[in-house]
This record gives C-alpha cells, structure tokens and sequence, in this order.
C-alpha cells in the first residue's frame, strides 16, 4: 500500500466526499443514465421519459446504495439542451449526491449548467469534461454561468502512455494552449477532479491506471477513470459463455480500480449498482485494512 506527501484534498460535491489518501476513504461510484438507446427515455430530443420505468430503475439503484453504504453519484447524459431541464427534474430529489453533466457538445453540457443554477442544484452538478477540445466558445460559455465543479479529462490523443495524460493536464502537449488543470483553476472552477481517461486495451488503458497514482502525488486531486470502457472494447466471444464473462470482467473493473487508487469510479450504466456496489464495498474494506497503519 502507499501515503502519498502530496497533501490530498476532500472535496464535498452534495452529500458525498471524494478524495483523499488510499484507504481513508470510501470510493465513489459514478453510474450513467439517460445515455444513447437508454430505455427510460422516450425522446431523446425533447428529454420525454418513462417515469414508471424510470422510478423502479432508482428504486433499485437507492437499495444498492443502501445496502453497500457507497458514496454515489449518477452521470446524466443529454442530446439536446432542451432536455438537460427535464433530466435534471428527474432526479435531482431522489438522490442527493453529484449529478454530472454529460453531452457531445459543450453547448448541452453548459446547458445543464444554466438549468442547475436556476434550479438551485449548481454545487452538486459536475462538468463533465473539460478536454483537448476547450475551445474559446466554451471557455466563454463558462466564464458565463461557471460551474462549481468540473472533471478534467487526460485523454491525449497524440500519447496514450501515461506521460500522455499527464503532459495534457500539466501544459497541453501542443495540443491545447495550456495544461487543462491550469485552464480549470482559470476559469475559477472550485473543485477539480481528473478523469485518467481510460479508452480501450488497445490504446493502453492501463495506463490510466497509473496515471492515477502520478496524478494524484503530483497534483493531489481526487482522481478517477472508467476503466468500464476498456471492458465494453473485449473480445470476449471466445469464452464459453460471453455474457457472464463481461459482467465478471466488468465487477473486475471496478476492484481493479480502487486497488490503483482512484477516489471514484464510473462503472457504466447506473443499472449495473447490483454488482458493481458491493465490489467496491470488499475492495474499499481491504484498502482500509491494508492502509490501516499508514
């Protein structure tokens, strides 16, 4: 196990607190909703839902995360900015932890912003991301309505090595015109967090795994990934029974993870909770146990 000399900030964002030393602390779990062909959602467009369907989904979800006793956060992800309102109605008294901010483009993603600050939910949502892409409309879109907490993304598309992702969020590795923690810290944002950016196996997604330990001595940030996305790019057709072997490979992920250190987790659909929730549970009491005399 490890103590990093880099004092680790703990931030609060709702009711849960990230961050912090190996072992300290219970990790949070991030789980998606609303996402492409997701079937709560009737139009993606105007943000219509199934409210039937979608309230048994949260049931189900809110015991996971009661009976694993697991900070939890749920990523909403909009096609439109018409339907970021809705969304954010949708959940926003069901749970009362994070809520990040999900889109392809920064215009829906601010949208969330302009809807959370009239809502009175601008501290629990989390910008999801800042990346290579900043450009200047969206920086001036944040300067506009800027948000209190953002995760910075450290996916380098010219090195996928773990000096890749940390020459992104150090000083842009002539791909952005700065670091993108220092573009954040500009634009006043008040909690960060890094996102290590785990893509596929092929492009070295275990070196997100690393980064997050570099990450973390070097800037001491909460830090986290979704190592899940590694896991959708298997070939697993090979096993004598595919399906079971993702949902295990996937449970993995999530270990695999908390093990590395990262203070939170994006495990992929917020209906995976089940299996991904009391993995995390044994893993963050192992990191307890094992860093109990740091």
């Amino acid at each position: 196990m490890y103590r990093f000399q880099m004092e680790q900030r703990v931030l609060s964002v709702g009711d849960v607190r990230v961050g912090g030393q190996p072992g300290k602390k219970r990790t949070m779990l991030v789980g998606s909703l609303f996402y492409p062909r997701h079937s709560v959602v009737l139009d993606p467009r105007r943000g219509t839902l199934d409210h039937a369907r979608l309230t048994d989904r949260l049931d189900r979800y809110l015991e996971a995360v009661r009976a694993c006793a697991c900070p939890s956060a749920l990523m909403l992800y909009a096609e439109s900015e018409e339907a970021t309102r809705p969304y954010l109605e949708a959940v926003c008294d069901r749970v009362t932890g994070p809520l990040f901010a999900d889109a392809g483009t920064f215009q829906v993603r601010s949208a969330f912003l302009r809807n959370a600050e009239e809502m009175g939910l601008l501290d629990r949502v989390v910008y999801n991301t800042i990346n290579a892409g900043l450009s200047v409309e969206e920086t001036e879109a944040l300067r506009a309505c800027p948000p209190v907490n953002a995760v910075v993304l450290a996916f380098n598309p010219r090195g996928d090595d773990v000096k890749g992702r940390i020459y992104m969020l150090e000083n842009g590795d002539d791909i952005a015109p700065q670091g993108l923690i220092g573009a954040a810290e500009e634009l006043g944002i008040e909690n960060i967090l890094i996102d290590t950016a785990a893509t596929s196996p092929e492009l070295s997604a275990g070196s997100a795994l690393r980064a997050i330990l570099v990450a973390k001595a070097k800037w001491g940030l909460p830090t986290g990934c979704a190592l899940h996305n590694a896991v959708e790019c298997l070939d697993l057709h090979g096993t004598p029974d595919p399906e079971e072997a993702r949902r295990s490979v996937d449970s993995s992920a999530v270990a695999i993870s908390i093990l590395a250190g990262a203070d939170y987790v994006a495990y992929g659909p917020f209906e995976y909770a089940k299996r991904a929730m009391p993995v995390a549970a044994f893993a963050d009491r192992m990191m307890e146990q094992a860093a109990r005399d740091l």
